[in-house]
């Protein structure tokens, strides 16, 4: 079987149950939503029924807090994807990516996010006049940290941001089925990062909870990256932290610096 026959059942489907939908703007904001919603309403459930570390009502006001306007967008910008003619769409190939070439543009997809968004949340630390009026809606969520808090964040930054996580499939060519996979994962990546729970296999490849708690927990920044941890290890801003107890329902605050860092 070739590479292109692995894909192409995925890709079929989409095309065919979705349209002219799939060549539309609509259809990678989806994927963004998408990556938002399904980590979490997940982690909103294992807050609530689980860990028991939310009551419904403290997961339901830092919710709405965080998505109260950005629900808002997606709706109306959703509308018009849908309901008004548009003089551009997106070029729908009929075939699928190579496994190959799939695998080469996620990856690249999340270099060059956790790259550009690494450095661009470093600038917004050390920009005195943006970090007091933008950067500080953020960060005035402090530990014990919901998933949601992911997204309270000023509008300005959250273009920004969005701009730099997408920055790979904006600026060059992808397969838009590429495209929306990769949307959805560095979305549902960065939500994570802020969900509060030790993820012992992801945890090892992503930028992990414990260690952004540190970040909100810190005067000087450390563990700036929501991605991955690569660019914090590589510019010197990594700093080990922990979970105290460990495990999945550990609650979120207690983040602490390893004896071994």
């Amino acid at each position: 079987m070739s590479d292109e026959s692995i894909l192409q059942p995925a890709w079929d489907f989409l095309r065919d149950h979705l349209g002219g939908f799939v060549g539309s703007p609509g259809f990678l904001l989806t994927a963004v939503v998408l990556g938002i919603y399904v980590p979490g309403i997940a982690f909103s459930i294992i807050d609530v029924f689980v860990a028991r570390r939310l009551t419904w009502r403290q997961s339901l006001a830092v919710y709405w807090r965080a998505m109260k306007w950005y629900s808002a967008v997606y709706v109306v910008a959703l509308g018009v994807f849908i309901f008004v003619p548009l003089p551009f769409a997106f070029d729908v190939p009929t075939a699928a990516p190579s496994v190959g070439e799939f695998a080469r543009d996620l990856v690249l997809y999340f270099l060059v996010g956790d790259f550009c968004s690494y450095w661009w949340h470093r600038i917004e630390h050390q920009n005195g006049w943006y970090a007091k009026r933008v950067h500080r809606v953020h960060h005035t969520e402090r530990p014990p940290l919901s998933i949601w808090t992911a997204m309270v964040v000023h509008p300005v930054e959250g273009f920004s941001v969005f701009v730099f996580f997408h920055l790979y499939g904006i600026v060059f060519p992808i397969h838009l089925l590429t495209f929306a996979v990769a949307a959805f994962a560095m979305t549902a990546v960065t939500m994570i990062t802020h969900c509060g729970y030790r993820l012992p296999i992801y945890d090892a490849l992503f930028a992990h909870a414990a260690a952004h708690d540190l970040h909100h927990s810190n005067r000087e920044p450390t563990n700036i990256s929501v991605v991955l941890s690569l660019c914090d290890r590589l510019f010197g801003t990594y700093e080990r932290a922990s979970y105290r107890p460990r495990g999945l329902s550990c609650p979120r605050g207690q983040a602490e610096h390893d004896d071994d860092s």
